[in-house]
């Protein structure tokens, strides 16, 4: 008989063991009594509510249905049980949740079997979602059986109850509505909590939630926390902006050793002002990062979805939440930035709707993404730079540009590892180095740059053009000053340092004006980084640094050529970044043969265009 069965026989009582749920549960921030021994648990603080419901949130009606819902919840415990029951009443679904499961319905990508209910984890062994009918009495019965087919004593035998071994076991509530809980109930002799774990808090909207992944063990938060050995605080709301106000008060309640932020879809659907949205987005990340300083904190831009479905409304500022979010977590030091984009391909495959809620293999995407990030970012930024150092200082000089960034402290190493490094710099790109393909790959997928990686080495060129889409190949020199002699200078030559007040003169003179982003020239002015030749006082030519540091942006004016101001700025660059203690170099188009040459005269090596490519978008 089943546990369910033994239940409602009288005499078979005394053979089942039953403890209070409300004594198992993980993922709840407190448990409302019912009365008769029901429990309702809540992953919001009190006051949270109070915010949530409040005025000054965009859609208060829909965020109070959705708050109550048990994403993330689970009831977790050991026993010696061969099978348990959870008693349970489950809402009804609400209409926020009933419109994407409709909608989900009718995809061709959505999961097969339900879109939500009770799933279980024994012993590191998934059991499917379930959502079984309801009692006369209106309880569900949730019955898991506990043990595994493959370990039965014999074919077609099963262990006696209470006789087995133990199992450590995890049922995880339902995502897209509520349930309130009453008893655990087995046919063995013990059930016995768990002790928490470290709690990874997710503040998000209906992507965070678990729309409509089609398990609840299966979106990405509880996917991320079991890769990470965190007990998941989902505070994913469908509908969800950033809403000042809304963490208010959880932090008497939980310390989460990890938070992400995973907000800003919703802004797609209604008007809204930049001005509005950037002072609510700038607002909750302070309150998070004040209530939680010791946290790591990781915020994401929106992730990947397809407008076409439901067309972004024409007064949305969207377009603008990446980089007001960019900005706000700038303004709060140790708050991670993570590039949505980078977490999850562009395919409505990956999609349970189509265009926008991630199924299971979206879902798994994420949390493996996000994991990756977590782990390799952990550790100090300084110690990742210290690293890439000590493992390209005798390596291939293919390499260099990631070594020497690293020594001038330019731009972020996000991996150094055996077998790969990965820098990036604000603005320009991504730089990669790798030997080890896999491993390699693992990088590439959540740190390269969507939009120009230079891969370094010709080996990952075929990965980075298959993986992200970059098809558009140039192959670049790199050239090299690998002496220590300062070169000649003639000192009859007005050469200077412009300042900003130059900019719109040498921007105006620029062959390449689409190298420089938005600010970009104006900053490596203010730094000191450009240097001017002046004939009769008059500005004739210049030369700068890129970004990453190469030496670059040589232009003489028409007028003034031929008269050796090329030779001149770059040997007076070079001497510059030898007194500042740097190894100077650049970059060379393989055309450019007048620029080549003159790099040979000023004695710098130049490398094949085969260990440097610039790779792009069409």
């Amino acid at each position: 008989m089943s546990v369910s069965e033994l239940m409602d026989e009288k005499d078979m009582a005394g053979v089942l063991v039953s403890v209070p749920a409300e004594g198992l549960l993980h993922g709840a921030v407190w448990a409302e009594p019912l009365g008769h021994g029901w429990t309702h648990p809540w992953r919001f603080a009190k006051s949270q509510l109070k915010a949530i419901g409040s005025c000054r949130a965009w859609h208060p009606g829909l965020y109070r249905t959705m708050a109550a819902c048990t994403a993330g919840i689970t009831v977790e415990f050991e026993t010696d049980s061969s099978s348990v029951v959870l008693e349970a009443r489950v809402e009804p679904f609400p209409r926020g949740s009933r419109e994407v499961l409709d909608e989900a319905a009718e995809c061709a990508f959505a999961p097969d079997g339900p879109l939500d209910g009770f799933s279980c984890d024994v012993d590191g062994r998934h059991l499917p979602c379930v959502l079984p009918e309801e009692n006369d009495d209106g309880v569900t019965r949730v019955e898991f059986a506990l043990d595994d087919p493959n370990e039965a004593p014999e074919s077609n035998l099963q262990r006696l109850p209470g006789m087995g071994r133990h199992h450590h076991v995890r049922v995880w509530l339902p995502c897209l509505t509520s349930c309130d809980l009453r008893h655990v109930v087995g046919d063995g002799n013990v059930i016995e909590p768990v002790a928490a774990r470290d709690q990874l808090l997710v503040i998000g909207d209906s992507i965070a939630q678990g729309f409509v992944a089609g398990d609840p063990a299966r979106n990405w938060p509880a996917l991320l926390a079991t890769q990470l050995d965190m007990d998941v605080l989902n505070q994913g709301i469908g509908g969800q902006v950033f809403l000042p106000g809304s963490t208010v008060g959880l932090a008497d309640e939980a310390s989460p050793a990890a938070v992400v932020v995973e907000l800003g879809e919703n802004y797609r659907y209604e008007p809204c002002q930049e001005m509005r949205i950037s002072r609510d987005i700038r607002t909750s990340l302070f309150e998070v990062a004040e209530a939680w300083p010791e946290a790591s904190t990781w915020t994401l831009t929106p992730l990947w979805h397809l407008d076409e479905t439901h067309p972004t409304h024409r007064n949305s500022c969207f377009a603008a939440v990446p980089d007001l979010i960019r900005t706000a977590v700038a303004a709060n030091p140790g708050m991670h930035l993570v590039e949505g984009s980078r977490l999850l391909q562009a395919s409505p495959v990956l999609m349970a709707d189509g265009y926008e809620h991630p199924n299971a293999d979206g879902s798994a995407t994420i949390a493996e993404r996000l994991a990756y990030i977590m782990h390799a970012l952990a550790e100090p930024a300084e110690t990742r730079r210290a690293r890439a150092i000590e493992l390209l200082t005798d390596g291939p000089r293919e390499a260099f540009p990631i070594l020497e960034c690293a020594r001038r402290g330019i731009g972020e190493v996000l991996v150094a590892k055996k077998g790969v490094c990965v820098l990036e710099v604000p603005r320009h790109g991504t730089f990669v180095w790798g030997t080890s393909r896999k491993v390699l790959r693992e990088a590439l997928d959540v740190f390269a740059s969507r939009d120009l990686v230079c891969v370094l080495g010709s080996a990952p060129v075929h990965d980075v053009r298959r993986d992200l889409g970059l098809t558009e190949d140039a192959p670049c020199n790199m050239v090299i000053y690998e002496k220590q002699e300062s070169l000649d200078v003639d000192p009859s030559l007005d050469i200077r340092t412009l300042t900003p007040a130059y900019a719109e003169l040498v921007a105006s003179h620029y062959s390449h004006p689409e190298y420089l982003a938005p600010g970009e020239l104006e900053d490596i002015l203010a730094r000191g980084l450009v240097l001017g030749g002046f004939e009769a006082g008059r500005l004739c030519a210049f030369i700068g640094e890129h970004p990453e540091g190469a030496i670059g942006m040589l232009e003489v004016f028409p007028e003034q050529r031929r008269r050796g101001w090329a030779t001149a700025l770059e040997s007076a660059k070079i001497n510059e970044q030898l007194d500042r203690g740097l190894v100077p170099w650049g970059e060379v188009w393989p055309d450019n043969q007048a620029s080549i040459a003159l790099q040979e005269k000023l004695g710098l090596t130049v490398y094949p265009e085969k260990g440097m490519h610039f790779m792009s978008r069409p």
